[in-house]
């Protein structure tokens, strides 16, 4: 059970209340990684990095990429998808997560979302997908001011609620019995009306969490061409064209702020490579925006695990989970890094 869980119901009212560091912690760096305020990442789906290109992803490539520390040799950590999110939180998959079968893949592992929990830092996942508090992030039937059964659910996306000491009540994993801190932390980032409208009000204001997962849809996060962009790399690059300057002109950013955008997963173009390793997911863009990293490109090789290993460490957070001891964190692109 985890030890820091608060639940205020009214999902118009989201308040997060990020802890106020003292000069002194905001300054300190550990592993050449400087403490962070707010964290944004951004997850799109399925996409080789040579894919890219600046006629179809216009904004990521000639706005991102020029102001971002840009890394050139980012692997994701395996196939398929589900396995990637559920890595970059924890540092670790399944063989059930390898085949995307959904909520069935829950474990009893530690995590990036309980680590956070431990030092009372907050966390929230925001579902532009989804219709309900703790749900899988794929839509449904569900209003958003009620929590949805996962029962016959299917996800891949939504990796706080494949953890037994998130999701559940009490610790125990449950299809129906949600725990509080799943249904405060893991919310819909808006309606039907205004998909984002939650987070870009909370950003506003920035009353926003420590650490802030955003998830799009499952037509702007570009895992398919959908109506009425019909281009997959130039509707997860529009999504990023919307997002992206309200992140960075909002209270919450600031000068200690950082925005991560990275890819789940290569297209598996040449077939599924090996299912072990750090870096069976194949070859992904990375970017990093934020005031405290130095922008250009970084040719060093990085993982999924990389990015897990930098975020315990700008949070200052206990121990590294899985993989993420295995590798260095990004740590090369920071003022006075490493």
């Amino acid at each position: 059970m985890n030890s820091f869980r608060l639940f205020r119901p009214g999902l118009a009212a989201f308040v997060f209340l990020a802890s106020s560091l003292p000069a002194a912690a905001a300054s300190r760096t550990i592993e050449g990684v400087p403490r962070f305020g707010h964290v944004f990442l951004i997850v799109g789906e399925n996409t080789t990095y040579d894919h890219l290109t600046p006629t179809n992803a216009p904004y990521l490539m000639g706005s991102i990429r020029p102001r971002s520390a840009w890394l050139t040799e980012y692997y994701a950590a395996t196939h398929w998808s589900q396995a990637n999110y559920v890595a970059l939180v924890s540092g670790q998959f399944t063989r059930c997560e390898q085949q995307d079968y959904g909520a069935a893949c829950h474990q009893d592992v530690d995590n990036l979302f309980h680590q956070l929990d431990l030092s009372r830092l907050t966390w929230t996942t925001w579902l532009e997908g989804g219709s309900a508090r703790c749900d899988t992030g794929m839509g449904g039937t569900c209003e958003s001011s009620t929590p949805c059964p996962l029962t016959g659910f299917y996800t891949t996306g939504n990796p706080a609620i494949l953890f037994d000491d998130i999701e559940g009540a009490y610790g125990v994993w449950s299809a129906t019995d949600l725990s509080q801190e799943c249904l405060q932390n893991d919310i819909p980032a808006g309606d039907r009306t205004d998909p984002m409208g939650f987070f870009n009000a909370a950003l506003a204001t920035g009353r926003v969490a420590n650490f802030n997962l955003i998830l799009p849809n499952g037509c702007e996060d570009g895992e398919g061409n959908c109506a009425p962009i019909n281009n997959r790399y130039t509707q997860f690059d529009a999504f990023l064209a919307r997002e992206v300057p309200l992140i960075e002109a909002s209270p919450a950013f600031g000068p200690d702020g950082v925005i991560i955008i990275v890819y789940d997963e290569d297209e598996r173009a040449g077939g599924l490579a090996k299912k072990n390793g750090l870096a069976q997911g194949g070859h992904v863009a990375c970017a990093i925006l934020s005031a405290l990293a130095v922008p250009g490109s970084y040719d060093g090789a990085f993982y999924h695990y990389s990015v897990l290993r930098m975020l315990e460490d700008g949070f200052d957070l206990p121990g590294y989970l899985g993989d993420a001891g295995a590798v260095t964190p990004v740590n090369t692109i920071w003022t006075g890094g490493s």
